[in-house]
């Protein structure tokens, strides 16, 4: 009996052993296949299209094209656009003080002009010119045309004139005007306008050689050249037109600073938009995981736009 004992211990002892020496192994293979086949099939995709993952930030961003055109129509919105307040605020008083200028001083510039324009059509005749024109003429021996009967009449301030009889002037108006064009084109250097024009009220002041015997204090003994041989009331008609011609150029001086605020304004409406863009950049950061030479690269990139 005890002989049967040691004998299936020495079997049972012998299995255990032999089951130590060699160990388990079933599915292992497979499970390694599968991990090799599933690492080769991530290299072929990698290596093809490479792996990437992207995130971006954006910023608030404003139009550069926008900024430039908000200001050239209306100088400081494009600022005002770009969150730049106080430069907004330089070009649109700069607007509106170069039109405030251009409208009250083309109003000072009308306003002067209706004056000498009164004072001329109170002091500077058109009888009293073709009067003198036909004194010219029948005072010229050359002439052989035309001249009407005339009377020597006391100036009001002591001058002589020499006018065609008053009634007969207005009676028979067109008939010595137009007999008297001929005297004009030989004699002098201008033609007086048919209609009050802003060319008749310019020559009647500029050139006395020719017009200076009309005004009211004139003398037609007296041959009037200018600037400094005139009559006062030329004197004081042509510094009235001068002072009108001043308004009016600081009105132009005014549309001209309003038109160079548009041009410089939006040229700086550009800068700004660019440099609001650049302080609220978009900022975009990336990874990619690319296969190179059997080996895993990891790349970082960053990319800033504005």
């Amino acid at each position: 009996m005890s002989y049967l004992k040691i004998i299936s211990f020495l079997i049972l002892a012998s299995l255990v052993s032999a089951n130590a020496e060699t160990p388990f192994t079933w599915g292992k293979e497979i499970i390694l296949a599968r991990r090799i086949e599933m690492k080769k099939q991530a290299r072929e995709h990698i290596q093809e299209s490479g792996m990437q993952v992207s995130t971006s930030v954006q910023r608030d961003q404003r139009s550069v094209g926008k900024a430039v055109l908000f200001s050239a129509l209306i100088p400081g919105s494009g600022q005002f656009y770009s969150k730049s307040y106080i430069k907004a605020a330089v070009f649109l008083a700069a607007e509106i003080g170069a039109w405030a200028i251009n409208i009250s001083y083309h109003k000072k510039g009308d306003h002067k002009d209706s004056e000498f324009k009164q004072f001329a059509n109170e002091n500077w005749d058109e009888y009293r010119y073709w009067s003198y024109v036909n004194w010219v003429a029948a005072n010229d021996p050359t002439y052989q045309g035309q001249t009407f009967p005339f009377s020597e009449v006391m100036a009001p301030n002591g001058g002589i004139w020499y006018l065609i009889d008053e009634n007969y002037y207005n009676n028979e108006r067109e008939q010595i005007i137009s007999t008297l064009r001929e005297v004009e084109a030989n004699k002098f250097s201008h033609r007086l306008p048919s209609s009050k024009t802003q060319q008749y009220y310019e020559m009647i002041g500029k050139y006395p050689m020719q017009f200076g015997n009309a005004w009211s204090d004139a003398n037609f003994n007296n041959q009037y050249s200018g600037p400094s041989n005139i009559t006062p009331n030329n004197n004081y008609y042509m510094d009235m037109r001068d002072d009108a011609n001043r308004l009016y150029d600081i009105a132009q001086y005014g549309a001209m600073v309003a038109l160079v605020n548009h041009v410089v304004s939006a040229i700086d409406a550009g800068f700004t938009a660019r440099n609001y863009n650049r302080r609220h950049a978009t900022l975009e950061m990336s990874y990619k995981n690319l296969l190179y030479k059997n080996e895993y690269i990891n790349m970082l990139g960053v990319n800033v736009k504005w």
